[in-house]
């Protein structure tokens, strides 16, 4: 048996005594140093250490390794959020854990909101559910897996393993990923309908605008808040009102926090198809590569023989190929750069 190091006895010092409760208890000491070894505790289990605490039907404590098993009906919490699982096992120590079976998680946001990430909804508490759990470095870096369901108020992240980084503020997705993104669009322009001189009664009665949603699937998905970039790979869709877009590779760039839109612009790369539909045609573009810009409703293609296929509702077809095309469908507008169309009629 060795002594403890400076810094672990520095560590013990400073560590605050943790108190636990039950109705029966078990315990088993080292005969050769009359030490506590391990120890049961059954019925109602209560663990306090600080601001950190734990319930559970029963719980077992290994000395040595200073590891507490939480099993049935665990859960634990402390200023930073609470875990409920199956089972729960915590190292003593330095706070890590792991959660298996019926994962239930909740972590309120940083009191500092730079530290926040914005992906879904920075000010909210983050919920979380899954099948395991494995949180380190003080609940800064945490690790779901197994049918991973994470949200912040109605924006939410599914796929089979989750990685977030609190410290680096990113986050990191894989195996059937699904990402819902709601955004506030722009609704401060007055009524189309008002006369001049009516503009401010018309602003008054206006009715807000819908939340649009946007929703992506792919294999997967890493996201940075540094430059609020959302990277999905491996075979991408993305999906909002009266837009489609499919591709190998899609960067979804994310407007900042409080703007009127949570989409900014997307960049897609690899066998490109953006299907876009309106009331009077649907327009169907491709190439190797597209950006479309949420504000302006612009649509960008370059690489692979770009192509532009509009379907008017009359049965009238154009088809523009070209080396760049550009169309803006707020103002129906077309920008070829060396290219041709050609006109089809039923």
């Amino acid at each position: 048996m060795t002594d403890p190091s400076a810094d672990e006895l520095k560590r013990d010092k400073n560590r605050k005594q943790s108190v636990t409760t039950s109705r029966d208890m078990l315990a088993h000491f080292d005969p050769k140093t009359s030490q506590m070894s391990s120890m049961e505790q059954w019925g109602d289990f209560g663990y306090e250490q600080g601001d950190r605490h734990a319930r559970a039907a029963k719980a077992s404590l290994d000395s040595d390794k200073n590891l507490i098993l939480l099993e049935t009906s665990a859960r634990m919490w402390d200023s930073t959020g609470s875990t409920s699982a199956d089972h729960i096992r915590m190292d003593e120590r330095s706070g890590d854990f792991i959660a298996e079976g019926g994962v239930t998680s909740s972590r309120l946001p940083e009191k500092d909101e730079k530290k926040n990430s914005q992906m879904l909804s920075g000010d909210q508490p983050l919920q979380a559910q899954a099948r395991k759990m494995e949180s380190s470095n003080h609940n800064r870096t945490i690790h779901y897996e197994g049918d991973v369901h994470m949200w912040q108020g109605a924006n939410r992240i599914q796929a089979s393993v989750i990685d977030l980084d609190r410290e680096k503020r990113g986050l990191v997705a894989d195996g059937n990923v699904v990402t819902n993104l709601w955004e506030q669009p722009k609704d401060d322009a007055p009524a189309a309908d008002a006369k001049p001189g009516q503009e401010k009664s018309a602003q008054k009665k206006k009715q807000p605008a819908a939340p649009v949603l946007t929703v992506v699937h792919a294999p997967h998905l890493v996201y940075t808040e540094a430059n609020r970039l959302a990277v999905y790979s491996g075979g991408v869709v993305l999906s909002r009102p009266g837009l489609n877009v499919k591709a190998k590779v899609l960067q979804a760039f994310l407007a900042e926090s409080g703007a009127d839109s949570r989409l900014e612009r997307a960049f897609a790369d690899g066998a490109v198809e953006i299907v876009q539909n309106s009331r009077v045609a649907t327009r169907t573009g491709s190439a190797e590569h597209a950006e479309y810009y949420t504000d302006e409703q612009k649509v960008y293609l370059k690489d692979g023989a770009p192509k532009l296929v509009e379907r008017k509702l009359s049965g009238k077809q154009t088809t523009t190929d070209g080396d760049e095309l550009t169309y803006y469908a707020n103002d129906d507008r077309l920008v070829v750069i060396r290219g041709q169309s050609r006109i089809q009629r039923k």
